[in-house]
């Protein structure tokens, strides 16, 4: 049986090695993140009929925690608060990598 040489992966001198230099290179990168309020499935013609001031139902009531997405990937959960003119989520809960993986 021929032995094949498989050449091992070279570092890409534009990498670094470092753990900590990797986070502080990825951490710069931009994420979309969504907060989710609630949900609900509408006829398309509801939708086509919503107007200014009209109000849709979602499947959560007031003051239940709201979803965090990253990339459209559940990341954790958090509460709407108010901060001075503006909301705001507090986040409450972050979701362990493994279980990210999972969802």
């Amino acid at each position: 049986m021929a032995e094949t040489n498989v050449a091992a992966p070279t570092a890409d001198p534009n990498w670094p090695e470092s753990v900590d230099a990797r986070l502080n290179r990825l951490g710069k990168a931009n994420m979309d993140i969504a907060i989710v309020l609630g949900r609900t499935r509408l006829p398309l013609e509801d939708v086509l009929n919503l107007r200014e001031n009209s109000i849709v139902e979602l499947d959560r009531m007031s003051g239940q925690p709201v979803d965090i997405l990253v990339n459209n990937t559940p990341f954790g959960r958090g509460e709407v608060v108010v901060v001075g003119d503006n909301i705001a989520i507090r986040i409450t809960h972050l979701l362990r990598p493994e279980d990210m993986a999972a969802k």
